[in-house]
């Protein structure tokens, strides 16, 4: 993707990036800009993610991994991961990060190492219509991935989290309901999805949370997606000043932005979109 081009499809994390900060999501999607700093949570989130993964690839291989094997392999993601220079890490040092990241994997497997996975990371890409009327179909396709899918077609969504989500907060929340709307595309609903929170507290825990989402249910998701797909193919990015700008890896581009990008078509109903007008940057 060249600078100043739209990904050519939407996912999950473009919908939640867009919905915390629009001139955040301008930065990352749209300019291409490289982080200002690496934040010690999307380390965590990789490394451990990476190691659910091995440990399941290894037991469809045929293996029997054992939990320090998987420690020695998350120990390798960790190194790399924090072999740029760039990471914040605040309260934290890589010894008491890794440390943190070797207990969640071992409380995580411990408990869930035995789920009858088929598949890993499996791609998913479909069209963005709308439940309710087919015919009503958003420019830019869902595209995507699913974490672990098991045998009788459930999928695990793994999440890392410094404190319980709510079951209020999965109700609304953008990037669970497009894995319930891919998945009810794929399967018909309702969507057969759990969320695997992966607790980072002093004794890390694991929370499952079970979604059951026809299609009638993903309506509120979708209403939500096309008004952020319409803001973003008419090129609205203002920024979203508030106590999280503190921790935004692009603050710094942010803060030089003079000129606002102009829409990308005055016409809110482009087939497709090419590229979006940059803003301008005073260094």
């Amino acid at each position: 993707m060249a600078d100043g081009d739209l990904p050519a499809t939407t996912g999950a994390s473009q919908l939640v990036s867009y919905s915390m900060c629009p001139r955040k999501y301008a930065c990352q999607y749209v300019l291409g800009l490289e982080p200002e700093f690496t934040s010690t949570a999307l380390i965590v989130g990789s490394v451990v993610r990476s190691g659910i993964a091995w440990w399941f690839g290894e037991r469809l291989l045929g293996g029997s991994p054992t939990i320090d094997q998987a420690l020695e392999v998350v120990a390798a993601d960790f190194t790399a991961a924090t072999a740029d220079e760039r990471v914040r890490w605040k309260e934290q040092t890589p010894e008491s990060l890794e440390n943190q990241i070797r207990e969640l994997i071992r409380t995580y497997l411990s408990e869930h190492g035995n789920l009858p996975v088929v598949a890993i990371e499996q791609p998913f890409e479909v069209d963005l219509e709308d439940p309710m009327d087919p015919a009503r179909t958003l420019p830019r396709k869902l595209r995507g991935y699913f974490d672990l899918v098991l045998e009788d077609t459930t999928v695990i969504e793994l999440e890392t989290s410094a404190k319980a989500w709510p079951e209020s907060f999965l109700v609304r929340h953008l990037q669970i309901g497009a894995y319930a709307f891919a998945w009810n595309v794929h399967h018909g609903g309702p969507c057969q999805l759990d969320v695997h929170v992966v607790i980072k507290t002093q004794k890390p825990r694991v929370d499952a949370h079970r979604i059951q989402r026809g299609e009638p249910a993903t309506k509120w998701w979708f209403e939500a997606t096309a008004a952020i797909e319409s803001a973003i193919l008419a090129g609205h990015f203002p920024p979203s000043p508030g106590p999280l700008c503190m921790e935004c890896e692009f603050q710094g581009a942010c803060s030089r932005w003079e000129q606002p990008p102009q829409a990308l078509d005055p016409r809110r109903s482009l087939p497709v979109v090419q590229r979006a007008s940059l803003p301008m940057f005073a260094f």
